[in-house]
């Protein structure tokens, strides 16, 4: 005790003004970083995916790791042994491999003889899907897509395209500016623009509405040669609008020259009782200005056909707007921007979706034929900015996991995508 008591008074001696440190705080000086840099660092971090940090497989590589573990002498000693020589029966197994190959070979002789034409016909389809078509011989259409907010127009957009240009949600509103998908077919080249959900109010007029994707929607109703009003058929039978009923009347009286109107009852594979599909077909027959009638599912592609066909036959003879062989780098902005932004729609909920400004930084195609694509989420609030990050980045992570891979698919080549979290 005396000792302690002598240390302590020659260690507070020492200083010329009283030191309140004590004694083991002088012994045990080094100490680690505030909390508050710690979390800070992690914040960082959490807030930003980089797909390089993840290893996600791709089908059908042409350049796989794994190689063969086998030994090549005693796979080409198995061979021998089994398809050479030395196997039993050689003799008996032969012929009857000749004889099926024959009987193989006289089944496709006589179905070449009897489909001669078919296969000629099919043979100009493909040559015009190749697009070996002539500028002179080539026909296009441009094809508006409006309807209530959720009505499946993006849906469909996908289905007649063949792959996701439009972003798909149950969300309403998913869809925020005009999107454009091309279908090429034969001769023929279809341009759909799907264009965000419209609205009338109870007096029939359209909302006033500040956001400059619904003054845009309007205005470009009349650049459409042929326009498709769409509606929800099964919310119309549980849940009737009468907006709705307002805007497609609306647009069944407005007289454009040269534009043809179709009216198409979407989600049909929702009804139960299709008896109820004749009541609705039946309430909008007598309608003025729509050329036809279709019952179809965007999503299952029921009717889909009828309608395709019916587009086809309205198109004009001039050359196609789009290439039919590659994506521009417009196109796969595009719908690196709407795949994002499906999975964000997916993952993160009310509001806040709808308050996030998402943005295209940066677009490069590196040197391996690789894409890297960097995106940045710009939140008006602190808390949504935690809220779309994530516990330790799980959010932010499985957005930016489900995006990369189906882009990869999209696009068929390695895609390094890169997404961030900011506030503004």
């Amino acid at each position: 005790m005396k000792a302690f008591r002598i240390l302590r008074t020659t260690t507070l001696s020492t200083s010329p003004k009283p030191n309140p440190i004590s004694l083991f705080r002088a012994f045990f000086s080094a100490e680690p970083l505030p909390p508050e840099s710690d979390s800070h660092l992690s914040e960082q971090s959490d807030s930003t995916f980089d797909s390089s940090h993840y290893e996600i497989l791709i089908p059908n590589d042409p350049n796989p790791k794994s190689k063969p573990t086998w030994d090549e002498k005693f796979r080409k000693r198995t061979d021998k042994l089994v398809f050479g020589d030395e196997t039993k029966g050689k003799v008996k197994f032969k012929e009857e491999e000749d004889e099926r190959k024959r009987r193989v070979l006289a089944k496709a002789l006589l179905e070449a003889a009897l489909n001669n034409e078919k296969e000629e016909e099919d043979e100009e389809e493909e040559d015009g899907d190749l697009g070996v078509v002539k500028d002179e011989d080539q026909k296009s259409l441009s094809v508006g897509i409006i309807g209530a907010p959720n009505a499946g127009k993006s849906a469909l957009t996908n289905y007649m395209v063949g792959t996701k240009v439009a972003a798909v949600s149950r969300k309403t509103n998913t869809t925020t500016h005009e999107v454009v998908g091309v279908l090429t077919k034969g001769d023929t080249q279809i341009c759909f623009f799907d264009t965000p959900g419209l609205m009338l109010n109870c007096g029939g007029f359209p909302y006033r509405d500040v956001k400059a994707r619904v003054e845009s929607a309007w205005s470009s109703v009349n650049l459409y040669e042929v326009l498709i009003v769409m509606f929800d058929v099964h919310r119309h039978l549980t849940r009737p609008d009468s907006r709705v009923v307002k805007l497609i009347k609306r647009m069944g009286e407005r007289s454009i020259p040269n534009q043809k109107r179709v009216l198409c009852m979407n989600k049909i594979d929702l009804v139960e009782k299709k008896k109820d599909l004749l009541k609705v077909a039946e309430e909008f027959k007598d309608l003025p200005g729509f050329e036809r009638h279709f019952m179809i599912s965007g999503m299952k592609g029921a009717g889909v056909k009828d309608l395709t066909q019916f587009l086809m036959e309205q198109a004009l003879e001039r050359p196609w707007e789009e290439d039919p062989f590659t994506m521009t780098e417009e196109v796969m902005k595009m719908i690196s921007l709407e795949v994002v932004r499906e999975r964000l729609l997916d993952h993160v909920h009310q509001e806040i979706p709808y308050d996030i400004e998402h943005r295209l930084v940066d677009w490069k195609e590196l040197r391996d034929g690789s894409i890297r694509i960097e995106q940045h989420f710009v939140t008006n609030k602190l808390s949504q900015r935690k809220i779309l990050i994530g516990k330790n980045g799980s959010k932010i992570g499985r957005i930016g996991i489900e995006a990369n891979e189906e882009l990869r698919t999209i696009f068929k080549k390695q895609v390094h995508l890169i997404l961030q979290v900011r506030l503004k």
